[in-house]
């Protein structure tokens, strides 16, 4: 990945292969520039055949960029992401570790979402972690055990 935020980056953006995705994080922050470069991007990335996909902090609408390039990305498809709640997490740990042919409790799960990093790629990093340990130390998925991999550092 090449950090997009300057008007020769966006702009060397349209030289990439036909059917190539562009996609452009914290499209807030692109320099007047690369705004201008992106909407040139927009006007011929059909033609060429990219697909591009554009990540904010707001609704496009509410972002602070040029107009024409505001209201064109408005005329997207546009997907609010929102951030997992606790039940989320949960369920997806407890569907990782069957998947892995694991068995979590309630306090496994519980302890690792209270004393765990908060963001999901860290929780089942340590999920992950955790069935390494169950299966070289040949014991079961453990509080005890739980906290000795939160100790680790995750790979």
């Amino acid at each position: 990945p090449v950090p997009l935020m300057d008007e020769a980056h966006v702009a060397d953006a349209i030289n990439v292969a036909p059917g190539s995705l562009i996609v452009i994080d914290n499209v807030q922050a692109l320099s007047p520039g690369a705004q201008i470069a992106l909407f040139r991007i927009f006007n011929s990335a059909r033609l060429v055949g990219l697909s591009l996909l554009l990540c904010g902090r707001e609704p496009p609408l509410r972002l602070d960029l040029r107009e024409d390039l505001r209201t064109r990305i408005g005329q997207t498809l546009i997907y609010e992401v929102k951030a997992l709640s606790d039940d989320e997490k949960s369920a997806a740990l407890r569907r990782h570790a069957l998947m892995r042919g694991m068995t979590m409790d309630d306090g496994l799960v519980t302890y690792l979402l209270r004393h765990g990093r908060r963001d999901l790629p860290s929780l089942m990093g340590v999920l992950d972690a955790l069935d390494r340990a169950t299966l070289e130390q040949k014991r079961p998925a453990t509080l005890p055990l739980l906290r000795e991999v939160l100790q680790l550092p995750l790979e």
